[in-house]
């Protein structure tokens, strides 16, 4: 999933090329653009959500039918600030996790072929950043750079651990095993153990702004940034394995593919994914 200004663009593989969907979101315009478009798999079913400065929307990502659209209520106290969704993601057969503005996590529920948000958890005081859930722990960052771990049970989420911030947003999560990485604005990674709340290693990763990273289960992690740089690490060790720079492209996308150690690379303003093999060839 590929999002520019108000369009979204599905790249979908198939055996001996690819094909493309297209498609506008509700309301969105180059003036109020989608913040954020993510895939996610329910009961085998695939759902397109967008995050955007309007509220949610939960689309059919098969034939692109809107299935709710979920606004976001102006805060009061804050007359001029807007409101927007960022971070999401799947939980079990049925929920979606989608974080807000006013540092709420909303939990949506796949209901009749519709979703329906049915409850919220408040534990952040910024707005939230991005969402990753694993073995029955959610993991949620804000914009302060705060990463908290929710222990999920039936439909009850408790808050066990608390990874306080620095300032500089967690703009980025991934779970490896027993380790949850986040990706800052400062350029850092932290790798935490979430088992025992310890600070594993913090790595000064980038020059600029990380905006996502993505681990694969052989514990490869690729980062990228605005400065240009991808970054492959072995989890495994804790250690760089490779760098590569992509010229004159702030990066803002990364993806391991599915079951492999390749991955996808796109930029801002930037037209084009490029898919990069082990043997680092294009």
């Amino acid at each position: 999933v590929v999002t520019s200004r108000g369009i979204v663009n599905l790249v979908i593989g198939k055996a001996g090329g690819t094909m493309q969907k297209q498609m506008p979101g509700k309301d969105c315009s180059h003036a109020k653009p989608i913040i954020q478009a993510k895939l996610v798999a329910l009961s085998g079913n695939l759902y397109l959500v967008l995050c955007t400065f309007h509220g949610i929307q939960i689309h059919n990502a098969s034939d692109q039918r809107l299935l709710l659209f979920h606004p976001l209520p102006p805060d009061p106290t804050k007359p001029d600030e807007e409101v927007f969704a960022q971070g999401v993601c799947g939980i079990g057969h049925d929920t979606l996790a989608i974080g807000a503005s006013s540092g709420k996590i909303l939990l949506f529920r796949k209901d009749s072929g519709s979703f329906t948000c049915f409850s919220s958890l408040q534990g952040h005081s910024n707005p939230i950043c991005d969402i990753e859930y694993s073995n029955k722990q959610l993991f949620t960052s804000d914009d302060n750079g705060c990463i908290l771990v929710w222990s999920h049970s039936g439909e009850s989420f408790d808050l066990v651990s608390t990874f306080e911030g620095a300032g500089s947003p967690c703009s980025t999560l991934a779970v490896f095993n027993n380790y949850v990485i986040g990706g800052y604005g400062s350029g850092h990674l932290r790798i935490h153990d979430y088992t025992d709340g310890s600070l594993v290693a913090e790595i000064t990763a980038h020059a600029r702004w990380i905006n996502a990273i993505s681990v694969n289960s052989n514990g490869l992690l690729a980062s990228v940034s605005e400065d240009t740089i991808v970054n492959i690490w072995d989890l495994n060790k804790i250690s760089l394995l490779h760098s590569l720079c992509i010229p004159n492209v702030q990066l803002c996308g990364v993806q391991f593919l599915q079951g492999s150690d390749d991955f996808a690379v796109t930029g801002y303003d930037m037209k084009d994914i490029l898919i990069f093999r082990k043997n680092d060839k294009k």
